[in-house]
């Protein structure tokens, strides 16, 4: 599978299963992060979807090299701007 594309579904089994311990490239980890916007969008908590939201961040080699960077800066300002419209 490991070539294979996953839709959405298939992500968030595997990485449910897995503990968060599994393995997703960039555009499985912006298909993840996509889904956490839209249920923040939603009403979600936002203390609630941090955890995931880092947990989906840290599962790409690539995005990982990147959190410290351009994607953690991108999770922050949607994290912090969603706390303010709460």
């Amino acid at each position: 599978m490991e070539n294979e594309k996953r839709s959405l579904w298939q992500l968030l089994l595997a990485v449910e299963e897995s503990g968060g311990d599994c393995q997703i490239n960039c555009a499985e980890c912006l298909a993840l992060l996509e889904y956490d916007a839209e249920i923040l969008t939603a009403g979600a908590e936002v203390d609630a979807l941090e955890k995931s939201i880092r947990q989906h961040l840290s599962l790409c080699e690539v995005c990982q090299k990147k959190q410290g960077n351009e994607w953690g800066k991108l999770a922050d300002s949607i994290l912090h701007k969603n706390r303010l419209d709460k």
